[in-house]
């Protein structure tokens, strides 16, 4: 019992010496001091350039730049979509309509192909309880993305 329990032991105390051996050969491999051939001056020195380069420490999902219209902007376009409320909408005519609340306290008929929204959106749907803007926005890498979102019609209380 003794004899196996000494042969583990040294077996162990080896693997442990390889172990110690390999990272001493690997710390000097990366160390500068035993690398070094010549003067400190020769070395180049890197020098980190943000231009051009996103913030690192921004979320990905918080950067949407809005696609910037050419013409000029309406009143619901100076709004997030977050903000804006659906008071209601008129669906059985030929061409379906919409009421929205502003935070300024004003509202808006809208119809399809009405901007709105500060993403460049514009309403491609109006339903009985929503309405469905198509957004255009660029993404954290720069490209051309589009979303739809909606703006429901809120529940109604007391009935």
């Amino acid at each position: 019992m003794a004899a196996r329990y000494f042969r583990l032991l040294s077996l162990a105390a080896i693997l442990m010496l390889g172990l110690c051996v390999a990272a001493l050969d690997a710390s000097a491999e990366d160390s500068p001091s035993a690398s070094v051939s010549g003067s400190a001056s020769s070395a180049t020195d890197y020098v980190y350039d943000p231009a051009g380069k996103r913030d690192p420490f921004q979320s990905l999902l918080e950067i949407r730049k809005p696609v910037v219209p050419d013409e000029p902007q309406t009143p619901l376009q100076k709004f997030d979509l977050d903000q804006l409320r659906l008071v209601g909408t008129i669906v059985g005519m030929k061409e379906p309509r919409a009421m929205v609340s502003a935070p300024d306290g004003k509202s808006y008929i809208v119809k399809i192909g009405t901007k709105i929204g500060k993403n460049n959106g514009v309403v491609v749907k109006i339903l009985n309880d929503r309405i469905e803007i198509k957004e255009s926005f660029y993404d954290f890498t720069g490209e051309v993305r589009t979303g739809i979102q909606t703006i429901q019609l809120p529940k109604r209380e007391g009935v």
